[in-house]
């Protein structure tokens, strides 16, 4: 509903010849009764579900790296190794965690729960095992 809602008033603002305030892409991640979904919403009101997704500069590669890796069935411990190797395949610093930030919405509380360092480092071990060539 959020990313319906959101594009709908970018999609309203290109009716007008030169009107585009809300020049950015959103990724958007949200829990509800049917489980987790990922929309990406972009300037001219479209909007689109996703299972991995990446946006910006090098999304291409970083979208197909995700598309090659990322399965259903993916334990969160997984998945957050391929999201570490995945902002590390086009970032300027490839090493390391000082660069990532990182939360999961959780299904149980439908709440946000930041990362911790000690698990972003866990899981940066793990993304090098797994997900580097």
């Amino acid at each position: 509903m959020v990313a319906k809602h959101l594009a709908d008033q970018c999609h309203q603002f290109t009716q007008y010849s030169g009107v585009r305030p809300y020049g950015v892409a959103l990724i958007i991640a949200g829990v509800d009764e049917k489980g987790g979904t990922i929309y990406v919403t972009d300037p001219s009101g479209t909007y689109v579900s996703y299972a991995a997704v990446a946006i910006g500069a090098g999304s291409e590669d970083v979208t197909n790296f995700l598309e090659k890796n990322y399965k259903a069935e993916i334990s969160q411990g997984d998945a957050a190794a391929l999201a570490i190797a995945a902002i590390n395949l086009k970032s300027e610093q490839k090493e390391g965690i000082k660069h990532i930030k990182m939360a999961e919405v959780r299904h149980d509380t439908k709440s946000l729960q930041r990362i911790s360092e000690a698990d972003l480092e866990k899981y940066y071990q793990v993304a090098k095992q797994k997900f580097t060539d």
